[in-house]
Order: C-alpha cells, then sequence, then structure tokens
C-alpha cells in the first residue's frame, strides 16, 4: 500500500424534521456541519480536526441559495484554508466530486478532504405553506434557482419535453419493448425492485420513508398512487421534498497513519470513471439503452480490475425505475440486490445528493463486510455518469480514474417534419383528477431520421391507446400534422 492510497476515514449522514414542525426545521448548512461533525466523530479523530481539511467539495444546494456552498461549509467547520468547490447540478456530482477530491489526495495535493452535500426541501416548503418568514442564511439566501440549461436544450423546452417526470419514462417505454416485455411484466420488474429497495431503506438510519412496501403497493395505481407519467405512479417517482445531508471524509493512508485510524474504518478507493450520453434526449441512439452508462460502468471496473461478478455490494442509482434496470442489465445482475441505502423513492433524493448517502451505505457494509462496492451515480436525464469501486481491502496500484473520451453519438432529429411517422417511444402525463392530460411521443421517420412531437388532449383516442395495457402502441404508425405553429400527433384510426 502506498502512503498516497486514498481511503474514506469517516461519513455521516443524517434525517431532520420528518414530522415536518416549524420549530425544528433547519437550514442546509446546518444539517451540513452536523453531518460533517458525524464524519470526524465516525473516523474517531474529533470534530476540531476537520479546520485541517485541505479541500471541502460541496454538491450544489438547491432549496437554498448561499454565495458560495463548499466555502460556506468550510467557514462554519473553521477550514479557512481549504480548497473549496461546489459542483454543478446532477446526480453524479457527488461521485464525480469525490473522484476529483481523490485525484487530489493521490497526487499529493491534499491529504484530508471533505465531501458534503444537503438539502432543506421539506422544511422549505412547510414555511412556504405556512407564508412563515424563513430565518436562515441571507447570502444571498432564498430557494435555489434551477438551471434552464440543465432542464434541456431549446428543442425540448419548445416541445415542453423537460423535467425528470417526462423524460425517464421514454426510456423506460423503450426498454419494456425491447425486451419484449408486458406492461405488467415490466411494471412487476420495477415494483418488486422498488419493493426490495424500501426494505432497505427501512434499515438505514437516515431514510425519509423508512417503511417497507410490497410490490403490490407500488405498482397499484389509486388516490395516494397516482400516475405521474405512463408508466410511473408516484410510488416509482424520486422523493425530492426531504431534509437530508451527508459528509464523506477522504485522506491519504500516511495522514489517517498519522490521525490513528484503526485500518478497520478504512475503505480504500480503487477506480473510478466518468462518461456522457449527449445533452439533447431527442438525438440519442437509443432509448433502451446508454453508451455512457455502459462505458463508465467498464471502465470503472476495469481499472479496478473486477468483472461485476466479483463487486459485494452495489448501490445504482434510481430515480426512476429504468436507470437501475439499465445499469443491472448491462453488469448482468438482474438477480441480485441493487441498492444498499434503499433508492430515491424510500430512502429520498435529496435533489443531487443522493449518492453521498450512497457512499456512505456502501463504506459502511464494507466495513462489515471488507469486499468491494460500487456505486453508480447518474446526472440528468440518464446523461451523466460517474461510479466508483471501492473495497476494505489496499492494491497496490491505488486509486485509478478514467473520464469521458470523445463525444457521443446522436442521430439526426427533424423539427418541422409532417406526414407519416411511427411510434420508437412515448409517455403520457396525467392531471391530478387521474385523466390524460397530453402525451409525448418521439416519433421515428424514413431514413433514420427522428423527432419529437405532442398528442392533443382533444385526441382521447391516441392517448387512450399510448396508456392501455394490453397492446403495445410502439411501433405504431401514425401521422403528424401542424395547425396553428403546432405540431400534433395522431395514431391511425383517431378521427
Amino acid at each position: 500500500m502506498s502512503a498516497r492510497d486514498v481511503v474514506i476515514i469517516g461519513v455521516g449522514q443524517l434525517r431532520n424534521n420528518r414530522e415536518r414542525d416549524l420549530a425544528q426545521a433547519a437550514e442546509p448548512l446546518d444539517l451540513i456541519e452536523r453531518a460533517a461533525r458525524a464524519s470526524a466523530d465516525d473516523a474517531g479523530i474529533g470534530a476540531d480536526h476537520l479546520a485541517r481539511v485541505d479541500a471541502v467539495a460541496a454538491v450544489q444546494i438547491m432549496s437554498w441559495s448561499y454565495a458560495d456552498d463548499a466555502k460556506a461549509v468550510a467557514d462554519r467547520l473553521g477550514a479557512t484554508g481549504a480548497r473549496c468547490v461546489t459542483s454543478g447540478a446532477g446526480g453524479h456530482q457527488p461521485v464525480e466530486m469525490l473522484t476529483r477530491l481523490a485525484e487530489q489526495v493521490a497526487a499529493g495535493e491534499a491529504d484530508l478532504a471533505l465531501l458534503c452535500g444537503g438539502e432543506a426541501q421539506s422544511s422549505l416548503e412547510l414555511f412556504q405553506r405556512a407564508e412563515a418568514d424563513i430565518p436562515w442564511s441571507r447570502e444571498p439566501g432564498g430557494p435555489g434557482k434551477f438551471s434552464r440549461d440543465v432542464g434541456g436544450t431549446e428543442r425540448m423546452w419548445d416541445l415542453g419535453l423537460v423535467g425528470p417526470i417526462r423524460i425517464y419514462p421514454l426510456f423506460e417505454n423503450r426498454l419494456r419493448y425491447e425486451l419484449g416485455q408486458s406492461f405488467a411484466q415490466a411494471q412487476e420488474w420495477s415494483a418488486r425492485m422498488y419493493s426490495e429497495f424500501s426494505a432497505v431503506a427501512a434499515r438505514n438510519d437516515a431514510a425519509w420513508h423508512p417503511t417497507p412496501r410490497t410490490p403490490d403497493e407500488i405498482a397499484t395505481v389509486g388516490p395516494k398512487n397516482r400516475m405521474i407519467c405512463f408508466p410511473y405512479p408516484l410510488l416509482m417517482n424520486a422523493t425530492a421534498k426531504v431534509d437530508q445531508a451527508a459528509a464523506i471524509l477522504v485522506a491519504s493512508a500516511e495522514e489517517a497513519d498519522r490521525l490513528g485510524v484503526p485500518e478497520s474504518k478504512r475503505i480504500h478507493l480503487w477506480s473510478a470513471a466518468s462518461d456522457r450520453d449527449c445533452e439533447d434526449v431527442l438525438e440519442r441512439p437509443a432509448f433502451g439503452a446508454s453508451a455512457g452508462l455502459a462505458k463508465a460502468l467498464d471502465q470503472a471496473l476495469d481499472g479496478a480490475g473486477l468483472a461485476a461478478g466479483d463487486v459485494d455490494v452495489l448501490d445504482l442509482y434510481s430515480c426512476f425505475p429504468v436507470v437501475p434496470k439499465l445499469a443491472a442489465l448491462h453488469l448482468k445482475v438482474t438477480d441480485r440486490p441493487l441498492s444498499a441505502t434503499g433508492g430515491l423513492t424510500s430512502f429520498g433524493g435529496a435533489h443531487n445528493n443522493y449518492s453521498s448517502h450512497a457512499l456512505v451505505a456502501v463504506t459502511r457494509e464494507l466495513r462489515r463486510t471488507g469486499g468491494t462496492g460500487l456505486v453508480y451515480a447518474n446526472g440528468e436525464y440518464v446523461t451523466r455518469h460517474s461510479v466508483v469501486v471501492l473495497s476494505g481491502r489496499a492494491r497496490p496500484e491505488g486509486f485509478v480514474s478514467a473520464a469521458a473520451t470523445g463525444e457521443p453519438e446522436t442521430v439526426t432529429v427533424v423539427d418541422d417534419y409532417t406526414g407519416e411517422a411511427v411510434v420508437e417511444t412515448f409517455t403520457v402525463e396525467y392531471d391530478r383528477e387521474a385523466n390524460p392530460a397530453r402525451g409525448y411521443v418521439v416519433a421515428s421517420l424514413p431514413g433514420g431520421r427522428r423527432t419529437g412531437v405532442r398528442v392533443s388532449k382533444k385526441d382521447t383516442y391516441t392517448l387512450g391507446e399510448l396508456v392501455r395495457e394490453d397492446t403495445e402502441p410502439i411501433g405504431r404508425r401514425g401521422r403528424i400534422t401542424e395547425s396553428g405553429g403546432r405540431r400534433t400527433f395522431a395514431l391511425e384510426g383517431s378521427p
């Protein structure tokens, strides 16, 4: 083992104000500070050592605004000399930031570093509903602002095909078709997987919904589990309204020795990799697979010298069921537990920060078993992919990382096409009265081209056919027409 071997020495996490009491509400910075101090306590080094960290990486906070998230944390901890960096948006950022810190430690640019993140979205909305003053920091303060650039390309905005609830179903529906599954089979897989995640969350001290749910509860649509965007009811969507925080202390082996951290506390970072798919979802070569996901997983495993079957503990990102499905299918591990944390529905999806909690969960499990673990984090719309492999054992090669190379593949998209088209994938958004409100179709065109188009709310035939559970709409023909500057798609047979 090298003196520059990179190890996680302490982890901390918390859930706050599950009771939704204004008196118990705390801002994200308070929660992150508590998690950071818990990570020091976990390492057995005392919170005063946090003032000595060389680098602080903060996962961008979305529920409340700070001038500089990482610097605000460093100032709270007395780490005035630390290099500070705040991530951009995306669920991949915890693993991406951990990778950057690990590279600094391995290169001798840092000895002790802190990764942290947290949200207080639940308490924020509690204040807003009560129309009460929010007694949190005011530099600048106020709810975080979501970037239009992160939400999608201009083409996607023009179509209205933005937001995770509308886009992830496109991948789910196409994957079901390519696997030859019926609607019932695909939903059963999703519900069974999320039921297993809920059982894991029930054992996690920071879970927002620590109650096991049966597959039937998750799959059955009803007043408390309404359909959001077909085919995902509420309990197959991430839970963002949470108050959670997590922190991970990273050190060189030499620094861990100096601090007296026992070997039993150390989890070694073996490898990491990142890759991406193209930003415009409509330009993706496929909706039943992700090249960026596959490359990131393969490179991380190759860097660690492992096959997927060698990994003992997994946490695959799970904002919607299709993401762990895609990762598990690529790794050929569909028959194994896929989350050590509990998933973004039951554990909670604290905006960008879920995978910080995954790192906590996998670290704890590897301390117990001494095996190897893998965390896969996904950002945007199956767009950004970051993977890290960890172990309870050191290895001679130390930490290695691989970044994305080359440009993602794309297909040609035609924005003004009218005429015959074939359904490649789709989703239908429901209103709160459980009625189909609008549809989105990604259509295949002659010559291998593609277009994105909406389905009119008035076209009840097409909307109804798209959400039928006994037939497969993908592959059906229809026609795109234009009226009043808006193109719409109608299936053959529509009046």
